[in-house]
């Protein structure tokens, strides 16, 4: 993993951009019994958010990333779940 980048509503990881799953979505994953595993992306700017880690998420049948985002609650965009420390997951 190398570069992060947002531009307005996208966010690239390495050039690629990003799909968005929210809480809802993972558990509909698991209530279909789709495998996927969970990794970290720790923030390493110098901005409030330093140290705390981005969940990322991966279909074991796909080759896209999803990033963990609240549910909406404006069309304005999105908000991304931070965690202050990861936990192991596999599903």
């Amino acid at each position: 993993m190398q570069q992060l980048v947002v531009d307005q509503n996208l966010i690239l990881l390495d050039g690629k951009p990003l799909c968005f799953i929210t809480a809802d979505g993972l558990e509909q994953w698991e209530a279909e019994g789709t495998s996927f595993k969970c990794r970290y992306d720790m923030i390493t700017n110098d901005g409030e958010n330093h140290g705390k880690f981005r969940c990322l998420y991966e279909k074991d049948d796909s080759q896209d990333t999803y990033i963990l985002v609240e549910s909406p609650a404006s069309p304005d965009g999105f908000k991304v779940i931070l965690v202050d420390h990861p936990t192991d997951t596999l599903h």
